[in-house]
């Protein structure tokens, strides 16, 4: 699944989405890690491989999403929240790092070794 910069129409099985200011476009039904990785945005992420089913464990992919100008309550598992049309995604905001530093702490203070 890809995500091209909207530079033309977008195909009917498309969706339009924002992601830290760039204009893109994506399958229905992808993922906004997939969508970002498309276009080389990158989202850290533990447990998140392609070829993997989706686990949404390690919660190290946190993201700011906006839908139709109102932020959504709590930053969402990227690899785990599909596109919808209109989505805003913020990846370096202040609410997406601080989950995601967050999350690295929470691991670090519950890692075994």
């Amino acid at each position: 699944m890809s995500a091209q910069p909207v530079t033309a129409d977008v195909p009917p099985d498309h969706v339009t989405i924002e992601i830290d200011g760039k204009q893109t476009f994506a399958p229905k039904g992808s993922m906004i890690i997939q969508a970002a990785d498309r276009i080389g945005v990158p989202i850290p992420r533990f447990c998140y491989h392609e070829k993997l089913p989706i686990a949404a464990n390690c919660r190290m992919c946190m993201v700011e999403v906006e839908m139709g100008g109102r932020p959504m309550p709590k930053p969402q598992p990227a690899c785990a929240t599909p596109v919808a049309d209109g989505m805003k995604i913020f990846t370096q905001s202040q609410r997406a790092l601080s989950a995601q530093r967050n999350v690295m702490e929470f691991l670090l203070i519950n890692h075994p070794l």
